[in-house]
């Protein structure tokens, strides 16, 4: 079961005096945006000759910029260029973006959905303007931002097992972060195959690059905040993790062992030293959060408190992993 769908990871109820998530407002903009153009028609650029709207208001391009419309950074996100390409990203964000909002709040939701798609902006249109020479394309949609919120969620909840769908009919079961893995891999290859060979139809010639920087900001991020492993800190990158400590301690009195004479397996013994360090961890960290939460509710939780839940929540499936290995 996913973390965020536990019963002690679900947010109470919200009032209306307590307003809206970052997810809620960052997906009610998306919507009210696409109604306004393409139901009311209203912002778009229009022929000057016959009246007939060509392109969606709101988007970016390096001209744009060149000419000190910087926000059109943060309006592209919002703007898509059919129902189509509104439904495929819509349908993204509900995914990745209510997990993330969960898990993270609503500070770091808004965060990696601004700062994803700042990123992805950045990376096409380096490459529109360096490699193609193309300083008038405009870039529009909320998929550097959706990538971007899959990919921090993939790092936070990588074993998270779900149901995906090829070409939307063949259900295929797999792993979050394979799932991950395998759009960054397929972004990356259209992306280069339309760079270097310039063969890719029409159809198929989209912002791969912004979907690339979405989702590499989205993976630092949620590295920054601790998930996926130590936290991206200078000072932690040498220091190993208290799981790492106790295998390594485990494994060197399990040769000590071997060198007397006792029979004794290495996979065993690196097992029960996890067992145990997990055993210490519920009994003095999680069991107190969790104790906060039937007094306070969910919302009381530091970004802290939650990362210790995480960590809880990922050795008790890795566990789970070796037990079913054994």
């Amino acid at each position: 079961m996913p973390l965020y769908d536990r019963d002690y990871m679900r947010e109470p109820p919200r009032s209306a005096l307590r307003g809206l998530t970052a997810f809620q407002i960052f997906l009610g903009i998306n919507v009210l945006v696409f109604v306004a153009q393409f139901v009311f028609e209203i912002g778009w650029l229009r022929n000057p000759l016959n009246g007939r709207p060509i392109i969606p208001m709101g988007g970016t391009s390096l001209a744009d910029l060149t000419h000190g419309r910087l926000w059109t950074l943060l309006t592209y996100m919002f703007v898509h260029n059919g129902p189509g390409h509104f439904m495929l990203n819509m349908i993204l964000l509900w995914f990745a973006g209510r997990g993330v909002q969960q898990l993270f709040g609503s500070r770091h939701f808004a965060a990696i959905y601004l700062l994803s798609g700042v990123a992805g902006a950045a990376a096409e249109l380096s490459v529109n303007g360096l490699v193609r020479g193309d300083s008038l394309t405009t870039l529009i949609g909320a998929s550097a931002s959706a990538f971007g919120l899959l990919m921090a969620l993939a790092v936070a909840l990588p074993e998270m097992e779900i149901t995906a769908f090829i070409y939307f009919i063949i259900p295929v079961r797999l792993r979050l972060w394979t799932l991950a893995k395998t759009l960054f891999l397929i972004q990356f290859v259209f992306g280069m195959a339309g760079v270097l060979f310039n063969f890719l139809p029409e159809g198929m010639q989209i912002a791969y690059f912004a979907h690339l920087g979405g989702a590499v900001l989205g993976w630092f991020y949620a590295r920054r905040l601790g998930y996926g492993g130590r936290p991206l800190t200078y000072a932690a990158q040498w220091q190993p993790s208290p799981v790492a400590q106790a295998r390594r301690a485990q494994m060197a009195r399990s040769h000590i062992r071997r060198q007397r004479g006792t029979d004794v397996s290495l996979e065993a013994s690196s097992a029960s030293a996890v067992e145990d360090t997990l055993v210490s961890l519920i009994e003095d960290e999680v069991n107190p959060i969790l104790e906060k939460i039937s007094q306070h509710g969910i919302g009381s939780l530091t970004e802290d408190e939650r990362h210790i839940l995480e960590r809880a929540s990922r050795e008790l499936d890795r566990l789970k992993q070796g037990a079913r290995g054994r």
